[in-house]
């Protein structure tokens, strides 16, 4: 399919991964159109990318309004024709140093909101013009490897890039026969403005750094694939080598640990106890 990409749309796309996927589209002849928040920069991003030939355009969209949504689904049909490539990218990092109980409910709420509401909305708003169309198209979601491996003093991103891998596999199962294919990215910690200088245990992080355009390329080749998940860091093998064998050590695991065993008996009560509740011989942990 992707000598076939016309025309894409990417949100997010003033600066990071969104930007370096716009770029990478551009320079393959796609007309390009880039959504985010940020109205000034971009303004900017896209004025830089027309003057080197690229045909791209702005539209500055609150992905977090359902109503903007609707605008931008609008706008871009009218624009592009049809769309070929969906990059549903806009994102946050949001509160990261502190323990979840520590971190206000608001603010995880708007990280839950960008991260992974904004993605349904995206969705919602344009795969029924698209699955009407009958055309292959492909939608790729930009999630991280905090869907998979969660470190410390992260918990909103992490739950949000959750939450968005579960979408993106609804998605899949939900359009299996379709023209429309769907991928969800994956990359490890990328050197963007969103991440740069932030302070974060290797735990969440991981331990290599690529740049957005590497993200950009890894794309690009996906597209047209039935590649669901798209990787991007040397060290991603090893970090979910640790996780999926933590898994497998609970599933290999005796139904009833010792350590399970050693907390029963710590916990029960001596049967003289008197008790308004569930008794020692009925109750469990």
């Amino acid at each position: 399919m992707r000598a076939q990409v016309r025309t894409a749309v990417v949100t997010g796309a003033a600066s990071g991964i969104g930007l370096a996927l716009s770029d990478r589209l551009a320079r393959e002849g796609a007309s390009v159109l880039m959504t985010d928040v940020d109205g000034a920069s971009l303004e900017g991003r896209v004025a830089e990318l027309a003057a080197s030939g690229a045909d791209v355009s702005g539209f500055v969209a609150d992905l977090t309004d359902p109503a903007a949504v609707q605008r931008l689904a609008e706008t871009a049909f009218a624009r592009l024709g049809t769309v070929d490539v969906l990059c549903n990218n806009a994102g946050v990092v949001g509160p990261v140093g502190r323990p979840v109980w520590e971190v206000p409910p608001e603010r995880l709420r708007a990280v839950m909101e960008v991260n992974h509401w904004a993605h349904l909305y995206v969705a919602r708003a344009f795969l029924p013009r698209l699955l009407a169309e009958g055309r292959p198209a492909h939608l790729v979601h930009t999630a991280s490897m905090s869907a998979f491996v969660v470190g410390a003093a992260s918990a909103g991103y992490a739950m949000s890039k959750h939450a968005d891998v579960a979408l993106a596999r609804s998605l899949r199962a939900d359009l299996a026969g379709t023209p429309v294919r769907v991928s969800v990215l994956c990359p490890g910690r990328v050197d963007t403005p969103l991440v740069r200088g932030l302070v974060a245990p290797a735990s969440a992080t991981g331990e290599t750094v690529i740049s957005a355009d590497e993200v950009a390329e890894a794309v690009w080749d996906a597209l047209g694939t039935e590649r669901f998940y798209i990787f991007t860091n040397a060290d991603t093998r090893r970090r979910l080598r640790r996780e999926l064998d933590d898994v497998w050590r609970q599933v290999a695991a005796p139904t009833t640990s010792p350590e399970e065993k050693l907390w029963r008996a710590t916990r029960a009560r001596p049967a003289t106890t008197p008790t308004d509740g569930p008794t020692p011989e009925n109750w469990s942990p």
